[in-house]
């Protein structure tokens, strides 16, 4: 059954998304409201974060010297709670709305990073299927929610008028890879450029929010950057080019930028908190993982039908979408034995790259789990 009253918020214009004194509301009993979601959601959250440096590039050179691994047993950890290390968390000004921007690793990164940011900070929620259909939709409209179908076009045009009306008062949360990152070979996907563009629009600094999960033992490692001054990158523009590509290069260039804030993150922890696999005692270590992380997004987010194209749908550029195309069209060519004789021409290394693109698809890969369920639970529909 839809949830009921908020099923349709991705429908709403910007000025009936929602409302003056829902924002006012949200931002003014954000405390008392981010308490009772430590209770509900059940989180133990561990404060160990460093103060002791005012920018990221000194956080970040004094951890490349201090990456020893760091066993759980030093955290008070407690069993059955959603633990929260809270590594790094900037000062903030007390009354500027922000732009946070996060990693989207794990089902679990949502309520992960509104339970740790010291402010009200609305949802950018491009899912509809949690919209519509799961119950936590309801907190996460509580704590306020801008919503759109990733899949709509105009939904997707109509979500930055929303963010920033939004930002006028309070901050907001996205989660700019557009889905969860499933691909064995990208520490951090490809970001979408609507954080850059709403920054340089509204003026409004970027917080970079980076997030590991240690599913097995239940633990979430966080760590928040120092708020970011687009400007200060010191990116300029290319005014060789037509106007048109010269913003786009730009857009691009820093969006980049985040992307490395975010990896430059992700590094220092896994040295910290996660063990090394050796590749050599795994047939395939790729599958392993990724079948791994899968079953817990089945098990957790309780696909049953395929709306995968959507739910998983990541930023491919121009360059990205040629060269899956040049692959799969090598891929398919035929020669017979005269030709192959003549030419010594072979596919057979194109095969193999489409093999693995076709491995690294996340939408296919999910499809193919969802009709290997149904078919183990005789839900498979015979035509």
């Amino acid at each position: 059954m839809k949830n009921l009253l908020i099923s349709n918020l991705n429908e709403k214009d910007v000025d009936h998304f929602t409302s003056d004194i829902g924002l006012m509301l949200r931002k003014k009993f954000d405390g008392p409201f981010k308490k009772a979601c430590n209770i509900f959601t059940g989180v133990n959250i561990i404060d160990v974060r460093n103060k002791d440096f005012s920018n990221d590039d000194d956080y970040f050179a004094y951890l490349a010297k201090h990456s020893d691994r760091i066993p759980i047993s030093e955290y008070p950890l407690k069993k059955g709670k959603n633990n929260i290390i809270l590594e790094r968390y900037p000062e903030l000004d007390k009354d500027e709305p922000y732009i946070f921007v996060c990693n989207h690793t794990c089902p679990e990164d949502i309520e992960t990073i509104l339970n740790v940011i010291d402010r009200n900070a609305y949802l950018v929620l491009g899912s509809i299927e949690t919209l519509q259909y799961d119950p936590e939709a309801y907190l996460s409209w509580l704590n306020g929610m801008v919503c759109f179908d990733i899949m709509d076009q105009q939904q997707r045009t109509d979500l930055i008028p929303k963010m920033k009306r939004i930002l006028r008062t309070n901050s907001i949360l996205i989660f700019p890879e557009g889905s969860h990152n499933y691909n064995p070979n990208k520490i951090v996907n490809k970001l979408f450029d609507g954080p850059v563009n709403l920054s340089l629009e509204t003026g409004r600094k970027i917080v970079v929010c980076t997030l590991i999960r240690d599913q097995e033992n239940n633990i979430s490692y966080v760590d928040v950057g120092h708020p970011i001054n687009l400007e200060d990158f010191g990116v300029e523009r290319d005014y060789s080019l037509d106007e048109r590509d010269r913003e786009k290069k730009y857009v691009n260039t820093l969006t980049s930028l985040i992307r490395d804030k975010m990896t430059s993150a992700v590094y220092p922890m896994m040295e910290r908190h996660f063990d090394q696999i050796k590749r050599s005692e795994h047939d395939d270590l790729e599958e392993e993982l990724r079948q791994e992380k899968v079953r817990d997004s089945f098990e957790k987010m309780k696909w049953n039908k395929d709306i995968f194209d959507g739910e998983f749908l990541t930023k491919k550029t121009k360059d990205d979408l040629e060269y899956e195309e040049v692959i799969t069209t090598i891929s398919n060519l035929r020669f017979n034995k005269d030709v192959i004789r003549n030419t010594l021409l072979n596919t057979r290394s194109a095969v193999l790259l489409k093999n693995d693109l076709d491995r690294k698809d996340v939408p296919s890969v999910m499809r193919r789990h969802l009709q290997l369920v149904q078919s183990e639970n005789g839900n498979v529909k015979k035509r």
